[in-house]
């Protein structure tokens, strides 16, 4: 029982902090936003993830700060509309905003 003592304090641990983030961006989800960047880069994700990964770089028109995050759709086409500007769409969460859809 000593040996299980560990697995299960991590597995409690790990089912709370689940459970508590999937809430709270349950509780999070309806506050939509849209905003309009400019695509600076694409580059490559590290190599520990896929190969349609694209690490994006956009910049932010308003406040001219720069961002960045990962994206694993249309990666051939994103890489053409460097510089271009892009509209993302997602959703505001107290961690961050969520990406889900980018049209251009």
């Amino acid at each position: 029982m000593v040996f299980f003592r560990p697995v299960l304090v991590y597995l409690w641990l790990w089912a709370s902090f689940c459970i508590s983030v999937k809430l709270w961006a349950y509780y999070y989800s309806d506050n939509s936003w849209e905003q309009t960047y400019q695509l600076v880069a694409v580059e490559a994700c590290p190599t520990d993830y896929e190969y349609s990964c694209a690490k994006l770089i956009v910049l932010d028109l308003n406040t001219h700060a720069k961002c960045s995050f990962r994206w694993y759709l249309d990666k051939p086409a994103l890489q053409r509309l460097q510089n271009e500007n892009i509209n993302l769409v997602g959703v505001k969460s107290p961690l961050s905003n969520i990406v889900h859809q980018i049209q251009w």
